[in-house]
């Protein structure tokens, strides 16, 4: 990874979507950035002072980061591998990493570095400025997570948690798949923001602000790519129905 006092390598970002707008200022200082998305944001690029290039370009740099849902990562691997130099650094930024992992060493050639990555923390979480917010570092392949970790960590002040990709998984299916899925509902529910409202009901008001607006793409890959959050939103969907027979029983009482 980049040094402040070294001159700044280049890092292709896949992948121009709301998070990678956001975070891109943050990573702005330390690289030589260049970008691509299906859709044409090349003016949103260079308002963010950014180079908005090919596929074929941005996939040969140095470093290149993956920032596309779990559901095409498949194709846009397959599509840029010809263009991967033999030493490049690639990671991913995925909600999810068992999957992501396990496309990335099939794809891409063995004498690539891989490293799982996941920012705890979007453009809402992270509106405030993102030091000491958590990411997930997975190492795969290769001898630079290491270096990776500590760019995190000593350059934009981030809590780095190391975890393989499925101890990654395990937790998010509570951490994330559970939240957003409650998120979603409250969302759909457009639960009101009143005057009487509690402590709690904040709580709640706050996951419909924080998680109800993200994308469908998001929402998808956290919920159906993730190994294990469907037994989680099951055992949920399980605990509501039981309250609910217990609260018509009582009822009838």
């Amino acid at each position: 990874m980049a040094m402040s006092q070294n001159k700044k390598k280049e890092l292709g970002f896949i992948g121009f979507g709301s998070f990678g707008q956001f975070i891109i200022p943050h990573l702005r200082p330390h690289f030589q950035i260049s970008v691509f998305d299906r859709m044409d944001l090349s003016q949103r690029a260079q308002e963010l002072g950014v180079e908005w290039s090919t596929i074929e370009r941005v996939s040969s740099c140095e470093m290149v980061a993956l920032a596309v849902p779990v559901q095409f990562l498949e194709e846009v691997l397959i599509e840029i591998t010809p263009f991967i130099k033999p030493d490049a650094l690639i990671m991913d930024l995925s909600s999810v990493k068992v999957k992501p992992v396990q496309l990335m060493l099939k794809y891409l050639p063995a004498s690539v570095d891989v490293v799982g990555t996941h920012p705890l923390f979007g453009p809402q979480s992270g509106k405030h400025g993102i030091a000491g917010l958590n990411m997930v570092v997975s190492p795969v392949r290769g001898s630079r997570a290491q270096e990776v970790m500590r760019f995190f960590s000593q350059y934009l002040k981030l809590n780095v948690l190391e975890r393989t990709p499925e101890n990654h998984d395990r937790q998010m299916a509570y951490v994330q798949a559970l939240t957003h899925f409650v998120g979603r509902a409250v969302n759909a529910m457009d639960i009101p923001d009143v005057e009487q409202k509690t402590p709690a009901y904040q709580y709640l008001l706050d996951i419909k602000r924080n998680l109800g607006q993200d994308s469908w793409d998001l929402f998808f890959t956290i919920e159906n790519e993730n190994p294990f959050a469907k037994d989680i939103r099951e055992q949920f969907l399980k605990e509501l129905h039981q309250l609910q027979g217990m609260l018509e029983d009582k009822a009838k009482q």
